[in-house]
C-alpha cells in the first residue's frame, strides 16, 4: 500500500484589506443613520459648479505631481472627492463615492505598510 503525500500549503497571508474594512466599519456604526442630499446648501447648482472646478484642479496637480515623481494620495483623494460631489446622477454619484473609498483604503493601506 502506498500513503498519498499530502503536501502543506504554506500559511496564507491576511489581506491587509480585511483590518482596513473593519476600521470603517466600525467608524460607520458611530456616524449613526444620516439622510441628506450629496450636494446641500441653498444652491446645489452652484456648488457642483465649484466642485467640477475643484476636481478639475485637483486632476491638474495630480498629473503634475505623477510627471515630477512626487505623487501623494493628496491629491488624488481630493480630486476623487470632488468628481463625486460633481456629478448629477445618483449612479455617477455612487460610482464616484466607491472609487474614493477605494483611494481611502488604498492610502490607509500605505500607511499600514509604513508603520510595519
Amino acid at each position: 500500500m502506498t500513503e498519498a503525500k499530502t503536501t502543506k500549503r504554506p500559511a496564507r497571508r491576511p489581506d491587509p484589506m480585511t483590518s482596513v474594512i473593519a476600521d470603517v466599519k466600525a467608524a460607520r456604526k458611530q456616524l449613526g443613520e444620516r439622510s441628506m442630499p450629496l450636494a446641500g446648501g441653498q444652491r446645489p447648482a452652484k456648488g457642483r459648479a465649484h466642485h467640477r472646478r475643484e476636481a478639475t484642479r485637483w486632476r491638474a496637480i495630480e498629473r503634475g505631481r505623477d510627471l515630477a515623481g512626487t505623487p501623494g494620495w493628496d491629491a488624488s483623494l481630493l480630486a476623487g472627492l470632488y468628481e463625486a460631489l460633481a456629478d448629477v446622477g445618483p449612479k455617477s454619484a455612487r460610482t464616484g463615492l466607491v472609487r474614493l473609498a477605494a483611494l481611502a483604503v488604498a492610502a490607509v493601506e500605505d500607511i499600514d505598510r509604513e508603520t510595519t
